[in-house]
């Protein structure tokens, strides 16, 4: 699978600390090469094709299309879902 980031996604990502970022980004790529050995990642509701990544206080949000994932948001817990 590929993963697509936009720019705004990365400079949301820099806010948070780098042990988060970095445990976010390897959740996001052992999904993408093994859907079932991933952990803490929720599908949303409302939307099938959206998933979540969690990491402590941080929230990855992320779309399924084919063979692409693109990165819609990374945020703290509280802001992330509004």
């Amino acid at each position: 699978m590929r993963i697509e980031w936009t720019r705004s996604v990365f400079k949301d990502a820099r806010r948070a600390p780098f042990e988060i970022s970095a445990k976010l980004i390897e959740a996001l790529a052992r999904y993408a090469e093994n859907r079932e050995a991933a952990i803490n990642i929720k599908a949303l509701q409302g939307s099938p094709s959206k998933f979540r990544i969690r990491v402590r206080d941080w929230r990855l949000i992320f779309a399924v299309d084919g063979d692409v994932i693109t990165v819609t948001e990374v945020s703290s817990r509280g802001s992330v879902y509004r």
